[in-house]
């Protein structure tokens, strides 16, 4: 018996073992085939993520993990954003960021509901955030009080920043700026011939701008010149303010007198100058105004930090330099109008600032979406039994959301712009000022004079809309494409019937939206390289001017890319890679330009004066007595009314 016992005994350990054994090879087939599978899907997942026909792909409107988990292949960064959502343009409304215990992050993709936000009619029930709010709105750090700035750019709406808008208003739009023209061609070319006669002419072009644009803003706003050390200290400690993320704010390299940092020591430098200004400067107008005097400081800080005359200059030359033949260069500076034209292209592709403040909505909302369409049918439900955004007939607004509006993804968004990666003044050619959209009689007679009308559409396309109804064309295009998923189609036994589906589909969805009756109304809320609503740049007239003038000057002084290399930049990078808008205040090169510029062949600014004409707003196209036919064409065409604007939809 005992015998037996044993035999069982050890039988039972037996099936033990086997059975452990068992279930770890059991254990181990279910983890290899799970990790496989898991694998096959992530990868899967990754090349519908980084598909060639990803453009071509329905927007993934709302919130969406797939879109944040490209932003995290991408990089956690402005830059992604950026890039992923100007990859896709069909369907796109806007991004939902959710955050633990914040309110809601839109960034948004569509000019209707830039609209919306911005719109004179709708405004009113949007607030700017101040610059402490949107540090909050996207981390989890409260802002550091010792950085605390209340200068008008960065407090929203609050009575300081009114104070500053009623004083200093009167100076940016009535000020007649081709007062200074002069001295804004002697400042340029004396910083030219220093760079000729220290370096042989040859430089860095993103150095030159904005040592040039910064001590321009010393001499017309404040009416002060800073000479050795005094200046170099000011230009790095500017250098290192709008770059927050720059190694050399950490490592010491700065050097700055006193060990000041970038903020403390530009503020400081602000406030002595700007109490000392001349009698007529915007620095001796803040001094003398109603503006509290604890805010007087931060403001005469404040505009040291007007730099986007070196970014808009920066890009524009560089355009004007990668015309192989030269012909570019040669237009931009002997055809005022043109070298509107090329700003303007520059602006929109490379607009200053890298995102506006968010807005913060008042009030639940409920608008309607642009992208509703009822002859379409409904797309199968998602897991959770949701109605895709794209097919509701209102987007719902909840009080309390951030939008955020980031001007790239706007002046990228191809069923608005055409062939928007191309740099293309011409695009401008009926449309060449960038300060003519006023709300005057004028303006119902210019918008009919519109250059890029339906985005992404030839001319004998826009005649077929206007010959018919536009449901009529609809119906009859998506009969063509209809016919093209079925087996007649050859490309159907090349690449396959689910292929041809998507793209006969994509092709029906972007002539749709390319035609939509209110295209031409909205095309305007998709360029705002000055900002939008009452908060725009409010000296964006003499901001241009200083672009006009020192785009002009390189040009007559020959400039040219070093050893005639082009940058990599422009030979092989997309548009977002050309740009570094991660820990930058503005959108910044990411790569360097060098240029060789050339001893001035005149030291007489006289006949240089007389041809840079800035025409950067119709005020000054009178005054400045330029004899064109186009110009004069162009005017009589915009009947363009007196420079009376005091609309509260101009910004700082």
């Amino acid at each position: 018996m005992s015998f037996n016992m044993a035999l069982a005994t050890e039988l039972d350990s037996v099936s033990y073992v086997k059975i452990a054994i068992g279930g770890v090879i059991l254990s181990i087939i279910v983890s290899v085939s799970t990790a496989v599978y898991t694998g096959l899907y992530f990868v899967g997942k990754y090349r519908e993520l980084t598909h060639k026909n990803r453009s071509d792909k329905p927007f993934a409107n709302g919130f969406s993990m797939g879109t944040l988990l490209r932003v995290l292949l991408e990089g956690l960064s402005l830059d992604s954003f950026f890039k992923i959502m100007t990859e896709t343009c069909r369907n796109r409304l806007y991004t939902v960021v959710k955050l633990p215990y914040k309110h809601d992050l839109w960034l948004v993709g569509h000019p209707a509901i830039v609209k919306e936000i911005f719109g004179p009619g709708t405004s009113k029930n949007w607030v700017r955030a101040t610059k402490d709010e949107s540090i909050e709105s996207l981390t989890f750090e409260k802002p550091d009080p010792k950085l605390a700035n209340r200068a008008m750019l960065y407090t929203g709406s609050d009575s300081g920043w009114k104070h500053t808008r009623v004083a200093l208003t009167p100076f940016f739009y009535n000020k007649d700026f081709t007062s200074v023209d002069k001295d804004m061609d002697r400042v340029i070319c004396e910083h030219i011939d220093l760079a000729v006669s220290e370096n042989g002419g040859n430089v860095e072009l993103l150095n030159m701008t904005l040592t040039i644009t910064i001590d321009l803003v010393l001499q017309l706003l404040y009416g002060t010149v800073l000479k050795g050390d005094d200046f170099k200290n000011l230009v790095k400690s500017l250098a290192g303010y709008i770059t927050p993320g720059s190694p050399s704010l950490y490592d010491g390299t700065l050097d700055l007198p006193g060990g000041a940092s970038c903020f403390d020591y530009h503020r400081k430098v602000g406030a002595e100058i700007g109490r000392n200004a001349k009698p007529g400067t915007l620095a001796s107008i803040i001094c003398a105004s109603a503006i509290p005097e604890d805010l007087k400081d931060e403001n005469l800080a404040f505009f040291l930090e007007a730099l986007t005359p070196a970014f808009a200059s920066f890009w524009a030359i560089c355009h004007a330099l990668t015309d192989k033949t030269g012909e570019m260069a040669k237009q931009i500076k002997n055809d005022p109008i043109f070298r509107q034209q090329c700003i303007k292209e520059s602006l929109r592709m490379y607009p200053p600032v890298p995102s506006l403040f968010p807005r913060i909505a008042q009030k639940d909302m409920e608008i309607p979406n642009p992208l509703y369409d009822e002859r379409k049918t409904p797309t199968a439900r998602s897991w959770f039994g949701s109605i895709p955004v794209e097919e509701r007939k209102t987007i719902k607004i909840k009080k309390g959301i951030r939008a955020f509006v980031i001007p790239s993804v706007l002046h990228y968004d191809e069923r608005f712009w055409f062939n928007p990666e191309s740099f293309m003044p011409e695009r401008w050619e009926k449309d060449p000022f960038l300060l003519e959209m006023k709300n005057t009689a004028a303006t119902a007679i210019f918008e009919k004079r519109k250059t890029v009308n339906y985005g992404g559409l030839l001319s004998t396309a826009t005649e077929k809309i206007k010959s018919k109804s536009r449901l009529n064309f609809l119906e009859e295009i998506s009969k063509f494409f209809a016919g093209n998923k079925t087996s007649s189609n050859i490309r159907n036994f090349m690449f396959g019937h689910d292929h041809e589906t998507f793209m006969a589909d994509a092709s029906y969805d972007n002539l749709a939206v390319r035609t939509g009756p209110d295209v031409m109304e909205l095309q305007p809320w998709c360029y705002m390289p000055m900002g939008l609503g009452m908060h725009a740049c409010l000296g964006r007239r003499l901001a241009l001017r200083m672009v006009d003038a020192i785009l002009y000057n390189f040009l007559d002084n020959e400039v040219t890319f070093y050893n005639g290399m082009v940058p990599s930049m422009f030979a092989t990078k997309t548009h977002y890679e050309r740009v570094q808008g991660i820990d930058c205040v503005y959108y910044m090169p990411a790569d360097p330009a060098y240029i060789t510029v050339n001893p001035r062949k005149s030291l007489s600014f006289k006949d240089k004066a007389n041809m840079r004409v800035s025409v950067v707003d119709y005020v000054e196209l009178r005054k400045s007595g330029i004899k064109s036919k186009k110009l004069t064409d162009l005017l009589a065409e915009a009947m363009l009314a007196d420079d009376s604007d005091d609309s509260s939809d101009d910004e700082e």
